[in-house]
């Protein structure tokens, strides 16, 4: 429910902003499903599902896909820490500074394994 919310925020947040060429990824494969494959009627989002897919159509060129969780330290790191946070959405001019770690391994392309410890 709140990837496909977080979709939703951002993807009308790019069409506000006129954004015609978009990259939409999500560690949440039933949203990328949702999205792109199934009839969203008979999910219990519909309405939402729906104006995604809407939304989406009206840009130039779009690409929604699935990454690791392990890649998405970024969106990550932002979940945890809007946990300590009233609710509401909040909108930076520039990436918050205990983000700049994760950017800049993600700018130089490392990757990181998923390490199970049983």
């Amino acid at each position: 429910m709140a990837e496909i919310w977080g979709m939703y925020i951002g993807v009308k947040l790019a069409s506000e902003l006129g954004i015609r060429t978009l990259v939409v990824e999500s560690d949440s494969k039933c949203a990328i499903t949702l999205t792109q494959k199934m009839s969203p009627e008979i999910h219990g989002n519909s309405s939402l599902i729906r104006s995604i897919k809407e939304l989406l159509v009206k840009m130039e060129d779009v690409k929604v896909r699935h990454i690791y969780r392990e890649a998405n330290f970024c969106d990550d790191t932002l979940a945890k820490l809007g946990q300590e946070h009233e609710l509401g959405i909040k909108f930076w001019e520039q990436p918050p500074p205990y983000l700049f770690h994760h950017l800049l391994a993600d700018a130089c392309g490392m990757k990181f394994s998923k390490i199970a410890v049983q």
